[in-house]
């Protein structure tokens, strides 16, 4: 017996050191679940982890923090459920052993005390739901292509469309990209990308988009991409806004992320600041090693481009229950192509040319928190940004001396603040009220410096009419301090919730957008007086439908029509009419040709269409499909389809991860892939050329062309390892897998005396790893 024992003795201490050190990573999940009215802990709110047993749940504490520990890597939902709260589904929610997991959940008050709702990821419950497309940092994880840029991520859902495969410029249901804005913490900011010229086919910069977005989206909480009729705060926007929000850092211990590939090396760090578990800092530095793909033999367009970027947020608290969120970025980027040495080898008009682009784009700001009793709370942001971009060309002549120099320069300049009271009466009535402020400073080579205020005010009511049915209606003023005109923005919603979680809503109302810079130059005509250009309006109506299909599965429908007024034309009272089919809604990256008067008008019109399957079963796939028209009448009333007319769009994609647990490690392979079908890009008219007798060696094309039809399918193959305190990610991602041709557009050359067809980015390989602990 005694053998026995000391036998049993012995070969515990000898196995139980191998069972600890064989146990597979775990991961950890901790955060605070408030009320959305005041800030307010919840205190005895489950929290659940699923698909997961009895031990991944919790309970919040009396200041409503929860820890769940011991969680096995991988996918999951999060559920949160209170008393007296809607319930809240965080429905794609990645979990692994190299990053804590953090979330601060934010309950709304229910208006019956059974009453559940499942919403978005990370979002509040709102009234007013159409239009509001979140996006997370793990999707751009597992979809293909995406680069870490958040503008490039949205590119898959339905009625947004790139415009070329170069850049992150997006039209979004039929308007133009200069339609757009975007927003970072609340308030608005100037373009956050790099190459601002990318993409288009003058090769001048724009205020649209540019190469890839300064925040890279692994500094992202989830954020949101709004259409259609925006929230009663939001304006300055008749296409989309991009509303970016950042992620806290670790309030708990340091973590460092390091991300290596063919695009960029990425460097992140994160921790708390001092003790108390309420402060964090966040910081990524980003240099671009783009270079590597033109030395493999990828086809970049020939120019030598270079990028670099830093970006930082600090939380603090603000008292017992405040917050208050500092926050910068900035970059600069560079693109420059030389024309070819040897003379005799130029073969098109751009191998004679030397070409130099650069810019710069900075933004600083802070948000505010604060709690105002039980029921009500207060949120204010300030933000100070500007871009400066400057392009110079140079056309050689057949000795290589400069026979033309032109200079372009293109700035924009925003301070923007805002402020909002939202609280609540009982369960059924809520409120909100606030105003913003934006300052804008526009400089280009037509105009010298430009600038007005945008200045908004507003209010907004929401009523739960029943158990099923709700409403919200607001009313905001839009006073731009540039022309003195004041326009009204009432705005409405009526949302009918059904049983099994299916929702029925219709909203409408009105929003405005600041005029384009090119409203403020005259170009080519410098003696005929501008008449100014103010704000362009929009009167939207929008009716959604949900229909949730099981625990994973959701279709989504939407129809939309959107009527554009005071659209800058072609003034009526030239002394001949040089382009009377030109409007505003066409512009994107050329200047104005003509004097401009805002009588045009442009309505947009469609239909989209989506089933999504959320990650479940290691599986995760969406598909959507929209049709749609987008018209515009010139200065004498005709008719004619806009430049962003392409008719149809359609995206299928999803992946698969294959996951196996190992005694100390587990690894996961997944694979993901999207296919990507819309109309072609019209080509603008092209214009007639001489030669230097004055003969006319071609003619011109006077009316818009719709290029062929475009479609791009991408892949990416990754490979998640977790140890015990760190990830790791190996993936190749393959953007336009099958390296289709897809027409960027037409021009004239002059050297080869042709029509030339300019293609977009043929397959553009990258392999990257990423390591976090």
């Amino acid at each position: 017996m005694f053998r026995l024992t000391l036998r049993f003795l012995f070969s515990l201490a000898t196995t139980l050191p191998c069972a600890l050190y064989a146990q597979p990573p775990m991961a950890e999940l901790s955060g605070r679940v408030l009320d959305v009215r005041s800030y307010q802990p919840v205190p005895g709110a489950a929290v659940r982890l699923q698909p997961g047993n009895v031990s991944l749940a919790a309970t919040t504490d009396s200041t409503g923090h929860f820890r769940i520990a011991a969680i096995p890597v991988g996918h999951y939902a999060l559920v949160v459920s209170a008393l007296g709260f809607d319930s809240l589904e965080v429905p794609e929610l990645w979990l692994r052993a190299g990053k804590q997991g953090e979330q601060r959940l934010l309950l709304s008050p229910s208006a019956h005390e059974l009453g559940s709702v499942t919403i978005s990821p990370g979002a509040r419950e709102q009234l007013l739901p159409l239009g509001l497309r979140p996006f997370t940092v793990e999707q751009g994880l597992r979809w293909p292509a995406t680069f870490f840029d958040p503008a490039r991520l949205v590119m898959a859902l339905p009625g947004v469309a790139g415009v070329n495969d170069q850049a992150n410029h997006l039209s979004i249901r039929g308007n133009s990209p200069n339609a757009n804005a975007w927003t970072l913490e609340g308030a608005e900011i100037v373009n956050p990308s790099h190459t601002g010229n990318a993409g288009t086919a003058s090769d001048l910069p724009t205020l649209s988009g540019g190469g890839v977005n300064i925040l890279s989206a692994q500094m992202l909480a989830t954020s949101s991409l709004l259409t259609g009729v925006l929230p009663p705060d939001r304006d300055n926007a008749l296409g989309g806004i991009l509303d970016m929000h950042l992620r806290n850092g670790n309030m708990q211990r340091q973590e460092w992320t390091l991300q290596a590939g063919l695009l960029g090396i990425d460097a992140s760090t994160e921790g708390p600041i001092g003790k108390g578990g309420r402060s964090s800092y966040l910081v990524n530095y980003r240099y671009s090693t783009v270079g590597l793909l033109g030395a493999m033999g990828v086809d970049l367009g020939d120019e030598a481009i270079t990028f670099q970027d830093l970006a930082f947020h600090v939380a603090l608290p603000a008292g017992k229950r405040g917050e208050v969120h500092l926050f910068g970025m900035g970059g600069n980027s560079s693109n420059v192509f030389e024309a070819v040495h040897d003379t005799t080898e130029w073969k098109v008009d751009k191998d004679s040319r030397n070409i130099d682009y650069s810019s710069g784009m900075g933004a600083v700001g802070a948000h505010l928190r604060l709690p105002m009793g039980k029921r009500t709370s207060l949120t204010a942001a300030l933000a100070l940004s500007e871009i400066d971009q400057e392009r110079s060309e140079d056309l050689l002549r057949s000795d290589y001396t400069v026979g033309y120099h032109a200079e372009t320069a293109l700035s924009e300049r925003k301070l923007s603040g805002t402020v909002k009271v939202e609280g609540a009466v009982g369960a059924r009535f809520r409120y909100s009220a606030g105003a913003s402020a934006t300052e804008r400073r526009l400089t280009s080579w037509l105009n010298s410096d430009e600038h007005g205020w945008l200045l908004r005010p507003w209010a907004n009511a929401g009523w739960s009419l029943t158990e099923h049915l709700q409403a919200m209606a607001g009313l905001g003023v839009a006073y731009f301090t540039f022309t003195g005109e004041a326009a009204a923005e009432p705005r409405a919603s009526l949302e009918w919730r059904m049983r099994h979680g299916r929702k029925l809503a219709l909203a409408a109302g009105m929003r405005s957008q600041l005029p384009q810079w090119q409203s403020f130059g005259v170009g080519v005509w410098p003696l005929l007086l501008q008449q100014p250009i103010g704000l362009t309006r929009s009167q939207d109506i929008v009716l959604g439908y949900d229909h949730p299909i099981g625990d994973r599965l959701v279709l989504h429908a939407e129809a939309y029509l959107q009527q554009l007024t005071d659209v800058p034309v072609e003034a009526a009272n030239l002394p001949f009419q040089t382009v009377p089919t030109y409007s505003m809604v066409n512009a994107w990256d050329e200047p104005a040709p003509v004097p401009l008067q805002a009588t045009g008008k442009a309505q947009n019109a469609g239909v989209e269409l989506s089933v999504d399957h959320h990650f479940a079963n290691n599986l995760f796939w969406q598909a959507n499909a929209s049709l749609y028209s987008s018209m515009y009448a010139d200065v004498a009333g005709h008719e004619h389809r806009t430049r962003w007319d392409g008719q149809y769009l359609f995206n299928l994609f999803g992946g698969k991860e294959f996951k196996k647990v190992k005694e100390d490690r587990v690894r996961t392979w997944g694979v993901s892939a999207r296919a990507n079908v819309m109309g072609g890009p019209w080509n603008p008219p092209l214009p007639a050329y001489t030669d230097v007798n004055g003969s006319v060696i071609y003619a011109g094309n006077p009316d818009w062309e719709q290029l062929p039809g475009y479609y791009r399918i991408d892949l990416r193959v990754y490979l998640k390892k977790d140890r015990k305190g760190r990830t790791g990610l190996w993936a190749v991602d393959l953007q336009n897998l099958t390296g289709a041709q897809n027409a960027a557009f037409r021009y004239f050359d002059v050297r080869k005396h042709e029509v030339v067809t300019k293609y977009q980015l043929g397959l553009i390989p990258n392999l990257s790893y990423r390591i976090e602990f």
